[in-house]
């Protein structure tokens, strides 16, 4: 078979063509320090990067959603640790009071403190947390979620708590009815 000089330089041509093309894809690779810039490089290599990234990206939210919680959960800690001290402040005065050696004047003036720390729950009953929301207000309230009427406190939340997005339970908000209207009696005697 006699080989014409039109094939051989068309042989030639694609050869360097395809060459060109591969030092084209050696440099881009170089330069971006990747071995795989396209899906069309290795398919195979471009489904496990999108499929480690979406693990990568799942591992970033639930990260967040951790954290979020824990600031909730630390805000409610910090909180509550702030109404018992109230709470143990106003026993304390309520003993007190039971001694027979106290005045009308002095029961009157322990009677506005007792309000005063009443007053004080219930601030701390509406804390916010931080994210334009009350931090017991259930499953979200605009408005504070405790009331306080003349028949006494009333939770105005929505019963229930608002969760982060993930495969396990991570509170943002606490339910305000749990926590402050139905707290165990075994809590009160002790």
């Amino acid at each position: 078979m006699r080989v014409s000089t039109s094939s051989t330089y068309d042989a030639t041509i694609a050869n360097l063509q395809r060459r060109a093309q591969e030092l084209s894809r050696s440099q881009e690779q170089m330069s971006s320090l990747k071995r795989v810039n396209r899906a069309s490089d290795d398919p195979t290599a471009a489904a496990r990067a999108e499929r480690a990234l979406a693990v990568e990206a799942r591992s970033a939210a639930t990260q967040r959603a951790i954290d979020a919680s824990m600031n909730a959960v630390s805000q409610t800690e910090s909180t509550l640790g702030d109404a018992l001290g109230l709470l143990q402040q106003a026993r304390d005065s309520v003993v007190s009071a039971g001694n027979a050696s106290f005045s009308d004047a002095e029961r009157a003036n322990l009677a506005i403190s007792l309000r005063q720390m009443r007053a004080e729950l219930l601030t701390i009953a509406n804390s916010p947390d931080g994210a334009g929301s009350y931090l017991f207000a259930g499953q979200g309230a605009s408005n504070p979620p405790f009331v306080d009427t003349p028949t006494g406190v009333q939770f105005r939340g929505v019963s229930g708590e608002t969760g982060a997005p993930s495969t396990e339970p991570l509170p943002l908000t606490m339910d305000g009815r749990s926590t402050w209207l139905q707290a165990p009696a075994a809590m009160a005697c002790s």
